[in-house]
């Protein structure tokens, strides 16, 4: 089911399924994307409510918004909202990035936190890159880092509806208002990560290019009494490449909560 809500003034588009222990999955910068067995797998045992970004799909980006933290207060705003309890709070990527903002803030609504591959910290010095350029560099080079196998990401584009793609474009102009100064990162976030006071577990694809193992034991490390574990066959997007094995994955974690 695809709904319209509107949260602290913001008309999100919302994808929700499934029954069970609510999960809130923020999605990466590439969006929810067309295919979303992942989406199924997890509704099996849980409500799974995924809200498309400001910006990207049918929902709004107005001119006030622009930090990853505007999102943060707002998507606590939509747990209110929806008074979600015992809820998993999950994301990817740059949905990772957000959901980490949103643990140091408030974690009263969450009884854990479940992070792939997230972005949103500095781990190394100024001149190390810890997260690839991703609009630096061409699409096929981005596809080769961020998928073991760059073909199964591939999606046909002359195949979409017009709307659809537009909803991409403006997924990609919003990413960059959120995450391009400084790249994809929050300087104090890091500072803050000791905060979480739920359990919380990282997932990473063993063949990330866009963001190392390094740097996911760079999360663990600052984060108290996190898990990790790792996806084989998988790169950035852990979820979309390995629907079966992410959904086993969050199910066994949210089993021990």
């Amino acid at each position: 089911m695809t709904r319209s809500l509107t949260i602290s003034g913001v008309a999100l588009e919302v994808d929700e399924r499934g029954q069970g222990r609510p999960l809130l999955f923020l999605h990466p910068g590439e969006g929810l994307q067309p295919n979303r067995r992942w989406l199924d797998l997890l509704a099996q045992y849980h409500r799974v409510i995924a809200p498309h970004h400001p910006g990207f799909a049918g929902s709004m980006l107005p001119d006030w918004m622009g930090t990853v933290e505007d999102l943060a207060y707002m998507y606590l705003d939509l747990a209110a909202q929806l008074n979600l309890q015992d809820a998993v709070l999950a994301g990817n990527c740059f949905g990772g990035w957000v959901a980490a903002e949103m643990a140091v803030r408030n974690t009263n609504r969450f009884a854990g936190l479940l992070l792939a591959a997230p972005l949103g910290i500095k781990v190394g010095g100024v001149l190390d890159r810890d997260i690839t350029d991703m609009h630096a560099i061409p699409r096929a080079e981005f596809m080769r880092l961020a998928w073991a196998n760059p073909a199964s990401g591939e999606i046909d584009t002359t195949r979409l509806p017009d709307t659809e793609l537009a909803g991409i474009a403006r997924g990609r102009e919003a990413l960059v208002v959120f995450g391009w100064k400084p790249y994809m990162h929050n300087p104090r976030l890091k500072r803050w990560l000791h905060r979480i006071d739920i359990p919380t577990h990282l997932i990473w694809g063993e063949q990330d290019g866009i963001v190392s193992l390094a740097y996911g034991e760079a999360w663990k490390a600052e984060i108290p009494a996190s898990t990790m574990e790792t996806i084989p066959n998988a790169g950035h997007f852990p979820h979309w490449e390995q629907p079966e094995g992410f959904a086993a994955r969050v199910g066994a974690f949210t089993a021990r909560l």
